[in-house]
Order: C-alpha cells, then structure tokens, then sequence
C-alpha cells in the first residue's frame, strides 16, 4: 500500500472518529455487521442499487501505483481457474470483457492498477508466510482456496474484515451464509461473494435429463420442487430402476449402458449438507459446537448411503472403468450425460457449462431436501473454492477494505450479469425453471466450518461405508468425537491467543 492511500485514509479514519463522538457506540470489534450500523461515514455519495448500498471513499486515490492481488494458480486441466483480475484486453468473451470493464471502474474511481501475481495454489499458504515473516509487504490482498486459508487466519496473518469500516459486510454482494458461518466470536478473517466466481463455478447442483423424463412418463422435479416434494426418497424413486443394460450382456457397464444417478464417492458429505446435516453449529457467542451427532443427521446419513451404496442405480465415478485413454472420469460423466446414458448428474456449475454443447433437453436443478419439513435448501462449497484476505502486513487497512468494496460491488453489478445471464442461462439452463433454480442454488450455498476445518475426515468416513455397504456413522462419530472437538477447541484458542 502507498503512502497517497494511506494518508487519504488516516484523514477517512479521522473522520470516522469525530462522528462517533456524536453517536451510538459501536463493539469493540468494530464490525459493520456484528452492530448492524452503517458504513461508510465520510465516504462520497452512495451508489445505491436494488440489493445495496455502494459507498465509495472520499478523495481516496493510489495516484496510478499498483495494488497488487496474490492469486492461486490451479494445475492444468482444474476446473478452478482464477481469471478475476487478469484481464487486459477485450476479447469478445463475455466475463473476460466485463473482469476488463471491472478493472477499469476501479481504476476510474481510485486512480488504482489492479495486479494480478500468481503463485501454484499449493504454494499460497508459503508465500504468504514468507511475505510476513521477511517483514515485507508485497500484497494488498490475499485470493487463496477456503479450505487453505484457516490454518493461517488463525495464526494470525490476517486482519479481521469486521473491524475495516470501508467494508460493509451486510451488502449483497458478500455471500452471507458464509459471514455467518465462517466468523468466530463474531470476527470474520475471510470472506467471499461477488469478488470472484470462481466459488460459482465450484457450487454443487444437480443436472437432469429433460427428454428421459418424459419419456418414462415420471413426474418432473420441477413439480417436486413447486410442491415442497423434492426430498431424498422421491429422488431416489425417479432415479431407481432407470439404469439398464443397454447391450444386453447381462451387467451394467459405463460404456455401454445407462444409470439413474452419477456422482462421487466423495459426494456423499455434500449430499448430506443438502439434507441439512450441519457439522458445526454456532453459540450465541458465535462459537462454534460440534453438532453432527443427532437423530436426525443419523437418519439422513441412512437415507443418502441407501443410494449411493446402490449399484444398480449408481455410477460412481471412482469406479469407473473402461473410459477411453486421455479422458478423466469426470469428464466421461459428462460424456455419458451429454450421450443420453445417464438421468440425473451430480455436478458442479463449472461442469454444467461444458454440457452448453450438448443436443440434449437438460435442466439444472437443486440438490434434494432431507424431506419436506426441511425449512432450506443447502449447496456445498468447492475445496478449490477461493476467499479473499487481507494481510496483517498491510500498511492501510481501510484503503485495502475500500478495493475489496469496490471489486466486490462492480463483480455485482458487473461481472455477475455477464456470468450468470449470458454464460448461464443464455448457453446452459435452457428454459426458465433452471435459471430460477441457479438462482436457489447461489443463494444456499453452505459454508458450515466443520467442512472448512474436518472436510479430510468427511471424505474418508463416507466413502468407506460405501465401499462396505454398511452404515457405520454412529461407531464413526463415536471414534473421533473427541479429536473434532479438539480442533475446534484449538481453532478458537489460536484466534484468541494472536488477539491476546
């Protein structure tokens, strides 16, 4: 950060401190969102949209200086590729073009360059420990992957974003499940939402055959969904009995034949999160408490392994075999989509685009309730999904605040139309119900913490009672219910002790 910003907004502060003399006082933490008040006091005229309030900084200004974004590079062939601030040119290709106008608004605005450092993303955590520890400071903000970044937030490496008063977390253009979910004691160290969409690309969601439905003659799931009727067993039920051997050998084959249902062993966590099974709940102090073991999640966990331990129904992809050379399992799931051969394909968005080139009805729908008491639906995150930090080492924490706010508003206003309508529901949800339904399905995502922090643990014990066939979720819980607890017991203390 350079000395123009940082004393621009040393006045900003100053001005926040002479209006506080003359209202309510606010928490000590300092966070819009935890007292609920406004932010952006001495700011310029607000810029206001249907959902939101846009307020940018007064006279603050980086006098044309580089602000420069540490950025995660995916390996080859990922479907996680962080292209939010590379673009340099126009290209005809429509979230290129509006990431190119993003950059410029913002420039426009801070008289700031957006640069764009990229590092492989297994190195993210090293680099930003490297920058601290050396006493530097190479990056105003940190992009890296949610499933890397809390090791760090609790070790204290970045700023709490409830105390930036340039940022006002209550806008819409932060996801705020994750702001709930995702603080502890009502400090919030990471955040995402229209920043990026590369956590779009990374949500979870179902795809379906159109054209098998209505030949079966089987009620849509658009009707399930309009009747609050789309739960496990009627999903279950639609996909059952669908498969069929297709050539007549006598077994189901992914070559040749068709199934009810294709996903992932490793799925099965993010099934569950649909059904409403939470992992880590909240106190009222915004601490976290180990809340898996219930009636309830026992019951769903029994629902969901009935399908995907059923072969007959299921083709799941770490079983696949037979897939011509140079094509990943994933990929031949689409193929196989694409080919007519499967009803119904758990999915990502990312993956949904790739079928925009497909012949086929499809349409793109939520995943399945628990059952109809269920108050919401619920959509799990990417591991690869990306949040944004910034660094302890920052010299101006609000003008840093300040760019997210503004990269966060103009993704909104932005980026996410030329994603969203144009990719979306121009190329892929080929009728109405389906943009709806994306619609749903942004809006539920789910960042329950016990995935963010135990998410290796959800993807060993699942697939292991698939392989067996045997539900073994109350031994499971009952064997590392004391290490969970720890983990979240040293996940706070951490938090605690950097802030002591």
């Amino acid at each position: 950060m350079k000395n123009t910003a940082k004393v621009l907004c040393l006045l900003l502060a100053l001005c926040f401190l002479f209006v506080a003399c003359d209202s309510a006082p606010v928490s000590q933490t300092g966070g819009n969102a935890a007292t609920g008040t406004q932010a952006g006091t001495g700011t310029a005229t607000a810029e206001s949209t249907e959902e939101g309030n846009f307020q940018p900084v007064k006279d603050l200004s980086f006098g044309g200086e580089d602000f420069t974004i540490l950025v995660p590079v995916s390996t080859a062939g990922s479907w996680a590729q962080f292209h939010d601030f590379s673009a340099t040119e126009l290209t005809e290709e429509p979230v290129n073009d509006a990431n190119f106008e993003r950059l410029n608004q913002i420039k426009n605005l801070y008289d700031v360059n957006i640069v764009n450092v990229v590092t492989p993303s297994n190195s993210v955590a090293t680099d930003v420990k490297n920058a601290q520890n050396s006493g530097d400071n190479p990056y105003d903000l940190v992009h890296i992957e949610l499933t890397t970044v809390a090791a760090l937030a609790q070790q204290g490496y970045f700023v709490d974003l409830n105390t930036v008063n340039s940022i006002d977390l209550t806008n819409p253009w932060y996801t705020q499940n994750a702001v709930k979910q995702l603080s502890i004691a009502n400090r919030l160290y990471y955040i995402l939402g229209d920043f990026s969409t590369v956590d779009n690309d990374g949500i979870a969601a179902v795809s379906f055959n159109k054209e098998m439905i209505e030949e079966e003659q089987l009620t849509s799931p658009y009707e399930y969904i309009d009747n609050n009727e789309w739960t496990i067993d009627n999903f279950y039920a639609l996909c059952k009995g669908f498969s069929k051997d297709l050539n007549g050998d006598g077994k189901l084959d992914i070559v040749n034949d068709r199934y009810g249902y294709s996903a992932a062993k490793t799925s099965m966590p993010g099934q569950l999160t649909s059904a409403g099974v939470q992992i880590v709940t909240k106190d009222d102090k915004d601490y976290p408490i180990l809340s898996l073991n219930s009636t309830r999640n026992a019951s769903a966990v029994e629902k969901v392994l009935e399908m995907y331990a059923d072969d007959t129904t299921m083709c799941l992809v770490e079983n696949m075999s037979g897939m011509p050379n140079g094509i990943s399992r994933w990929q031949y799931g689409n193929n196989m989509f694409m080919e007519g051969r499967l009803m119904f394909r758990q999915t990502t968005v990312s993956r949904i685009i790739e079928c925009r080139q497909s012949e086929i009805e499809f349409g793109i729908v939520p995943y399945p309730k628990l059952d109809s008491e269920q108050e919401n639906y619920a959509h799990s995150f990417s591991a690869a999904t990306p949040v944004v930090c910034i660094p302890a080492t920052a010299e101006d924490f609000e003008a840093n605040g300040a760019v997210i706010e503004a990269l966060s508003y103009y993704g909104r206003t932005t980026v996410r139309p030329a994603y969203y309508d144009r990719v979306l529901q121009g190329l892929v949800a080929r009728d109405e119900e389906s943009g709806e339904y994306l619609d749903l399905i942004f809006d539920t995502a789910d960042y329950d913490l016990g995935m963010v922090l135990m998410s290796a643990d959800m993807f060993a014990i699942y697939p292991k009672m698939i392989d067996n066939k045997s539900n073994t979720f109350a031994s499971d819980y009952s064997a590392k219910e004391a290490t969970w607890n720890t983990v979240l017991e040293e996940y706070v203390t951490s938090f605690e002790s950097n802030l002591a």
